[in-house]
């Protein structure tokens, strides 16, 4: 068997599935303090054998909380000296031009965390000042004693990271409890300030992420456990844990990439039946409300992605998240209504929880207004209290001059138009018709207002994959090991030879099987995806292409121009053949391959007999809604709206306007009639 846990700001999801396909799934409320505690709980509520375990997957949000929150480790940062400065006075460029209190984001090392060392490598790697060990050797009882972790960060380490190894080997004899994160393993690439603050958030975040693996580590051991622990990285690949300690930048984003994962293989089921392809996935859980794209079966991946207005240089799928979930809080601001970004979290939670939340939350105007029936269960076994729902809505609805009635549906009205306008960021302005694509909602709440963001998208089809409410711990079980290196590589495409180009991939080729064979790959299950960031001579920035070797280097360096400048007029709506292209990095990323036991095929039948009536509140009137279990409805069953779908971890609503059928795969597939 196989686990997978995602740990969200409300709840914290955990999936098993056996080498028949066969899976079980489990939710319980996540504990902030103690995030193994609410991996543990998900995992007894599986009711595993523990021996029988042969990995356990894990979305830790360790590392992101302990950013966003500001508590992680105390860092220091080593610079060739002339160089202190480049970290803190970042890049000019005001991305809010007209903002007139635009701040620049405030560096995580302050000035006087950073210290200067003697040592200079030119662009090409060849040595121009030699390290002056014995400082470092002085300097290294004082950083063990004031700092946790150590970022180090040179010239031109991207060319030749000798410096910068020798620095961390000293180091770690000096304190070996010390972290040291060099910039040379984690980002090497050109652009010292981008890769200054890759190297200072991966050494902020560090301890803290080392130190709840290792506590996981001891807990599952302790129950039993003698298979691997892997965690899901922000490329969309997993990795050891042991591969997470070194590389914890990659962890940042591993929760909600889970779920865009497993829509490759929602993708892949609905090209058989419907020949869709693209696909807007919507990812709506107690806290945030996480969107991504699925084009031609993959995902969008970026090279560079920001958090918080620091770069980060490292493989991400691209994911943009909002302050909106189940959680999300109501309240007046300004003598109007406004929902979010503020949530209950775990702790209190929703008012209907029962645990002594007072404010209303979109759980609450769901619950009130019919759409979330009285009977769901949710992580757990939690029974929803209507009245402690309503109690919670009084009060912001008198201050606003309303009833709960209308507070309720106002509040889920503006959540679904700030989503929507969310989603438009990452299509619409991005030259993306939505209309093309077919929305797949997940997560706890998402199958809730699919519909309704789909009305103000104008979408025909909305999917809610089997599994919705951990789909993201689902994903994790589909996704195959991966690793990425990455080099510099600085020449133009005119001036390149043949054995200089083979000789370069051939090197990063075998950086990349390295990391996936100490994974514990062999040779025979590894594939590997070579690109390359070109860009036209002069220019900042770079468009990847991906590097077809089998027809030989030649033909590939003699094909590239022609696939720079289509690429390019793709990306930035023109292009400029005949112009001078040249190479600034080669990628390389090593997957090794997990087996996909597919689940097993549904019986087909036609609906059975609700199993309740609900009164749920549509538009201006109230309904008589059918309630149906998901597990009772066979493929090729057809639901109309209104209809209400429970299941374990998610509840499904179908409105009047909308039709709902099964497929063959267990999908529900709903289309405006």
């Amino acid at each position: 068997m196989r686990v997978a846990v995602d740990i969200g700001g409300t709840f914290t999801d955990a999936v098993v599935i056996d080498d028949d396909g066969n899976t079980n799934t489990a939710k319980a409320l996540t504990t902030p303090d103690q995030l193994y505690d609410g991996v543990l709980s998900a995992l007894d509520q599986l009711g595993i054998d523990w021996t029988q375990l042969d990995s356990i997957t894990n979305g830790t949000t360790a590392g992101l909380n302990a950013f966003l929150e500001r508590r992680g480790a105390r860092v220091a940062l080593l610079t060739t000296r002339g160089f202190r400065d480049v970290y803190e006075l970042g890049r000019a460029n005001r991305p809010d031009m007209y903002n007139v209190r635009y701040r620049p984001p405030t560096p995580l090392v302050p000035r006087r965390s950073i210290y200067e060392v003697d040592e200079r490598m030119a662009p090409d790697g060849s040595v121009v000042l030699e390290l002056q060990e014995e400082a470092i050797r002085d300097m290294a009882p004082r950083l063990a004693r004031d700092y946790d972790a150590v970022a180090i960060c040179f010239l031109h380490s991207y060319a030749n990271p000798a410096h910068e190894h020798r620095v961390a080997e000293l180091l770690r004899s000096a304190d070996g409890a010390l972290s040291v994160v060099c910039s040379s393993d984690i980002a090497p690439e050109w652009r010292e300030y981008e890769r200054t603050s890759t190297t200072a958030i991966a050494a902020y975040v560090a301890p803290i992420v080392g130190s709840y693996l290792e506590e996981l580590e001891i807990c599952t051991s302790e129950r039993g456990m003698r298979g691997s622990l892997r965690v899901m990285q922000s490329n969309g690949g997993v990795m050891s844990a042991g591969s997470a300690r070194r590389k914890p930048i990659q962890t940042l984003f591993s929760g909600p990439v889970g779920g865009t994962m497993a829509c490759l293989s929602v993708a892949d089921d609905l090209i058989e039946e419907t020949a869709a392809s693209r696909l807007i996935c919507v990812d709506m859980g107690g806290t945030s409300f996480d969107m991504s794209l699925v084009v031609d079966g993959r995902a969008d991946v970026e090279l560079e992605a920001e958090l918080q207005r620091h770069p980060v240089l490292a493989p991400t799928v691209a994911i943009h998240t909002i302050g909106a979930g189940g959680g999300s809080i109501g309240h007046t601001a300004g003598g109007g209504l406004r929902v979010g970004p503020r949530s209950a979290g775990a702790v209190p939670g929703p008012a209907c929880y029962g645990s002594g939340g007072t404010e209303p939350t979109i759980t609450d105007a769901n619950l009130h207004l019919g759409r979330l029936p009285g009977s769901t269960r949710l992580a757990g076994g939690i029974a929803l209290d209507k009245a402690a729902a309503q109690q919670s809505l009084t009060a912001v609805a008198e201050s606003l001059g309303m009833d709960e009635l209308g507070l309720a549906a106002g509040m889920v009205a503006v959540a679904d138009s700030t989503m929507a306008n969310a989603i438009r960021e990452i299509t619409v302005m991005r030259g993306i018709d939505p209309r093309d694509f077919i929305l797949v909602a997940f997560g706890g709440a998402g199958p809730l207002h699919a519909t309704s963001l789909a009305d103000e998208l104008d979408l025909a089809t909305v999917v809610v994959p089997v599994n919705p409410g951990v789909l993201s711990a689902y994903g994790m079980l589909q996704t195959d090991t991966r690793h990425d290196a990455v080099q510099s590589f600085y020449v133009r495409v005119a001036e390149l030879t043949d054995e200089a180009l083979e000789a370069a991939l051939s090197d990063l080729e075998e950086r990349a099987r390295l990391m996936v064979k100490e994974d514990g790959f062999d040779d025979q299950a590894i594939t590997l995806e070579p690109s390359a960031d070109l860009r036209y001579s002069g220019q900042e920035y770079t468009v990847t292409l991906p590097l077809d070797t089998s027809r030989g280097m030649k033909a590939l360096i003699e094909g590239i121009p022609d696939q720079f400048a289509e690429a390019h007029d793709v990306r930035y709506g023109h292009s400029n053949p005949g112009e001078a292209v040249e190479f600034v990095n080669l990628r390389m990323a090593a997957f090794g391959g997990m087996t996909r036991p597919r689940p097993q095929a549904l019986p087909t039948g036609d609906a059975p007999a609700p199993s309740a009536i609900e009164r749920t509140w549509f538009g201006d009137t109230w309904f008589d809604t059918p309630v149906y279990q998901r597990s009772e409805l066979p493929a090729a069953a057809e639901l109309a709206g209104p209809a209400i779908v429970l299941e374990d971890a998610c509840t499904t609503l179908v409105p009047p306007t909308w039709t709902a059928r099964v497929s063959g795969h267990g999908h529900l597939v709903l289309n405006r009639s």
